[in-house]
């Protein structure tokens, strides 16, 4: 799996107080209401800091790239997430049908 915390770089640049700035990237949030909830068969709230296995299927739905004289040129991908399911966390499945489904996950 990648890590995708934001790094000591991205974080000095922003215009906001350091304490004030976030460990991961906003745009990585997933809010579930009482309806994806319920979806997902999830009755009792899991505590604060449980780890739970995400899986979705996601379209691309927007795709940008920008570039600038003084640097690397910027790039998006913008996903709809279309189906998922969420489940306890567990130990990496490092399984041949795993590394050929998921082979930069598995890295």
């Amino acid at each position: 799996m990648i890590d995708m915390k934001n790094t000591k770089a991205s974080t000095e640049s922003t215009l906001v107080a350091q304490d004030m700035v976030e460990e991961y990237p906003y745009g990585l949030r997933i809010r579930l209401g009482n309806e994806e909830l319920a979806k997902l068969g999830i009755k009792e709230m899991p505590a604060i800091d449980t780890e739970m296995k995400l899986t979705a299927l996601v379209c691309v739905i927007g795709i940008s790239q920008s570039d600038s004289a003084d640097g690397e040129p910027y790039r998006s991908v913008e996903l709809q997430i279309e189906q998922m399911s969420l489940a306890p966390a567990k130990e990496e499945d490092n399984s041949a049908t795993a590394k050929a489904l998921y082979p930069t996950m598995l890295a």
